[in-house]
């Protein structure tokens, strides 16, 4: 064990570049590109949408119900047009399986020249996707992975991101309230599981899963299944303190579910400010407004922030180069990289212009 912990130890000096304010390197990084292989990339049947004069993008989401997604798409409606784009359809699942399948069944029938999906389940909706690209129609997926061949892929670096958080939580755990190097299993953690039917969500949780092993301090001490019920992750956290109430981290797959973990921590009267040493670590993934704020009060305390800025206009460029007989990124699946943000690094962050959610003044 002390040779696995003077092993981490000597990752602290790189990693604390990420809580003094210098990891901006996101704006300037390219996507890693992975050749996704398949039929896609062998060439497709001629699109029978094309030739009609009109440019149409269908959008198939899995839920609305996120603030980091009503943003995307958002910035979907506000900019299709300035990328040659004459219409865009837009239809929600409802984190419905059947319903996301007959949906992108009808995008294709109402003659899409392209669809964009953000899938519910990553396997469930292969067979309809293998049906709509033979027909020439190409599917692009956007924040979660279709695992069939597809015209293009675009998604978050998930694993890596997992791995980004549960080392951001071990970083601002090294240390007890006395200065001392924190004891063996000393931090005790809850992990808040996600939705496990999402490609994103099950790599997030692998990244973390995997990073948090190799910290000796930190111990997770409750896995509560939240999905994605608001709900249920505030009932998490009243009934983890129950029997733990020594928590000292919380990790939430999303932002949507950082307001239930502070309400809850209001309730307990255990919401206390940074500087305490009672303060509770609240990690999350999105990087949403509410959550940055709630970063510069105190409230909440790690982000990975993710590029919902480019799930749009990366999308619609590849959307516009289609249109223009551009097919160089057919059968790719670029991954991007997620910046920490903690309150050391937030403001050179936004200063960069890299924070979607809190643009530069």
């Amino acid at each position: 064990m002390k040779t696995k912990w003077m092993r981490r130890m000597a990752l602290v000096m790189a990693g604390t570049m990420l809580l003094a304010g210098t990891a901006g390197c996101t704006k300037q990084a390219a996507p890693a590109a992975v050749d996704g292989g398949g039929s896609a990339k062998q060439g497709m049947a001629k699109n029978p949408n094309l030739d009609d004069g009109k440019n149409v993008v269908g959008i198939c989401w899995s839920s609305l119900a996120a603030e980091a997604t009503q943003v995307l798409i958002q910035n979907y409606q506000d900019h299709y047009k300035e990328y040659g784009i004459d219409e865009i359809i837009l239809l929600q699942a409802e984190n419905n399986l059947e319903r996301q399948i007959d949906q992108l069944q009808d995008l294709a029938n109402q003659n899409c020249d392209i669809i964009i999906v953000n899938s519910v389940d990553p396997d469930g909706i292969a067979p309809v996707v293998d049906s709509i690209m033979a027909q020439g129609i190409p599917v692009i997926a956007v924040d979660r992975r279709i695992n069939t061949d597809i015209y293009y892929t675009l998604e978050t670096d998930n694993v890596s991101c997992g791995r980004d958080v549960a080392k951001a939580i071990a970083m601002l755990t090294l240390k007890d309230e006395n200065g001392n190097d924190a004891e063996e299993g000393s931090v005790e953690i809850l992990k808040c599981v996600g939705n496990m039917t999402s490609s994103a969500v099950r790599d997030r949780m692998s990244g973390l899963n995997e990073e948090l092993a190799y910290w000796p301090h930190l111990k997770v001490i409750g896995e509560p299944s939240v999905e994605s019920n608001i709900e249920k992750v505030y009932n998490a956290v009243l009934d983890g303190f129950k029997t733990n109430p020594d928590i000292k981290a919380i990790f939430v797959v999303g932002d949507n579910q950082v307001a239930p973990v502070v309400s809850a921590l209001k309730e307990m009267d255990r919401l206390y400010p940074v500087d305490d040493p009672r303060h509770v670590i609240v990690a999350s993934v999105d990087g949403i407004s509410s959550v940055l704020k709630g970063i510069q009060a105190g409230e909440n305390d790690i982000v990975a922030n993710q590029r919902f800025d480019l799930f749009c206009y990366d999308i619609l460029s590849l959307c516009q180069d289609y249109f223009n007989g551009d097919t160089s990124s057919m059968g790719v699946n670029s991954k991007l990289p997620t910046t920490i943000v903690v309150r050391q690094n937030l403001e050179y962050l936004k200063q960069q212009g890299l924070l979607w959610a809190m643009p530069a003044e």
